[in-house]
């Protein structure tokens, strides 16, 4: 058994360069980690580190961290990156493989877990599963919106920088509430210090923008029913639970629900113990 601690991986999917960082022990189950919405692969520093059994993969998806970003062609649905996070793991050479995704990467570990279900062996969500369903009545709009954000009339705004880094971590957590110490993990793969002495995010602007098309509740349902694996949810009291209590599908039927106190990024806290002694017992019991 080889147990290393984390390093820099590199990936070239369809002419983009994608960063990770790889944790753990070479002979262990392969897992791939997906992160949220303008996070990055060091959200899961610390539940890497505690699954040293396993041979853990986190990933920056195309847009965040040190990956690159879609061509001038491209966009950021969340099935667009299906394309890439198959090709690493190919790369990989897994034939088979647990994902664990929070929650915009939640989101996309779902519909992985349903397109995929002969190669994923345990699917793990952490305050996140299903983007919310959209209305067929919306589809105009939503539809208007995307060519609208990238026809460049509403553009989001620039970014303007912020005068050090310590001034970075506190935007970070005034846009989404966590620890100093979990934001300053994403603000150091998330951000750069240009030659004006101010630092910038890394990510693509093109994150912000509205996809073409958002998934159905059908299309929703029939993603869940697809999913052959074992699968797990961590919902956190003060995160998205309350929102995924609301889902109008019946989730208890395919997941074991874990509920945890804690805000979006307790998995980057010390509720991380907690989260990685579930996630083990639930891959022994189900590898059984």
């Amino acid at each position: 058994m080889s147990v290393r601690l984390a390093c820099e991986k590199r990936f070239n999917v369809e002419g983009l360069n994608i960063a990770a960082k790889l944790w753990g022990d070479d002979a262990g189950l392969p897992v791939i980690a997906l992160h949220g919405w303008l996070d990055n692969a060091a959200s899961f520093d610390s539940i890497a580190a505690q699954l040293t059994d396993f041979q853990v993969l986190a990933i920056d998806l195309p847009g965040h961290g040190l990956s690159d970003h879609k061509p001038a062609s491209g966009n950021y649905a969340i099935w667009d990156d299906l394309r890439v996070i198959t090709a690493v793991v190919d790369q990989m050479g897994w034939s088979e493989f647990s994902v664990i995704g929070h929650s915009r990467g939640a989101n996309i570990s779902t519909l992985l877990s349903a397109v995929l279900p002969d190669r994923v062996s345990h699917l793990i969500c952490i305050d996140g599963l299903l983007p919310p369903p959209e209305p067929d009545s919306n589809f105009p709009l939503q539809l208007g919106s995307y060519i609208t954000d990238f026809t460049g009339s509403e553009s989001p705004r620039g970014d303007k920088g912020h005068a050090s880094f310590d001034a970075a971590v506190a935007a970070r957590i005034k846009a989404t509430p966590m620890t100093s110490e979990a934001a300053t993990l994403i603000v150091e793969r998330a951000s750069v210090k240009a030659d004006d002495g101010r630092y910038y995010w890394r990510s693509d602007r093109r994150l912000k923008f509205a996809s073409p098309v958002k998934l159905s509740l059908g299309q929703l349902q029939a993603a869940l029913d697809a999913i052959s694996s074992p699968a797990l949810l961590i919902s956190a009291k003060q995160g998205l639970g309350q929102w995924l209590s609301k889902l109008p599908i019946d989730i208890t039927t395919r997941f074991i629900v874990k509920e945890i106190e804690g805000q979006h990024h307790c998995h980057m806290e010390a509720q991380s113990a907690q989260m990685v002694a579930w996630i083990k017992d639930f891959i022994a019991a189900k590898s059984a």
